[in-house]
């Protein structure tokens, strides 16, 4: 696998290459701001290297670079399905197991742990019964 760059934001990972339209949908709305002009700050990495790449080995990489964001996303081919559930990685517990967020509430994932706001249960424990967080509302 590929090295990835060492940053203080989010790691975006597309793992799924089937769908170029799809992706760059989920793009749009992960980068796009909502009504009250918040946004996920990630970086993109759309490096054909990493297709079909799994959940451990993006996080392993993820975290050889030494410094990193608290969280980690990954769009495999799970997250190309209607509201892009992309899928949520900690890289502060390894215990925690990892939940899908759509795409368009991501902002709040990626914000809110990263400044250490709220904590992973927050989220994970608010995830419906098919495992996707889709919002507090």
């Amino acid at each position: 696998m590929p090295i990835l760059p060492s940053t203080e934001n989010s790691l975006l990972v597309r793992t799924s290459f089937v769908d170029d339209e799809s992706w760059a949908d989920v793009l749009s709305v992960v980068m796009t701001e909502n009504e009250d002009g918040f946004r996920a700050y990630v970086e993109v990495i759309d490096d054909p290297t990493w297709s079909e790449a799994d959940c451990e080995q993006v996080r392993y990489a993820a975290l050889a670079t030494g410094e990193q964001a608290a969280v980690l996303f990954i769009v495999d081919n799970a997250a190309l399905e209607p509201d892009y559930p992309v899928l949520v990685v900690d890289l502060l517990d390894l215990e925690h197991e990892p939940f899908r967020c759509i795409a368009s509430e991501l902002w709040g994932v990626d914000n809110n742990l990263n400044i250490a706001n709220m904590d992973w249960e927050e989220f994970a424990d608010m995830a419906q019964s098919d495992g996707i967080f889709r919002g507090f509302a």
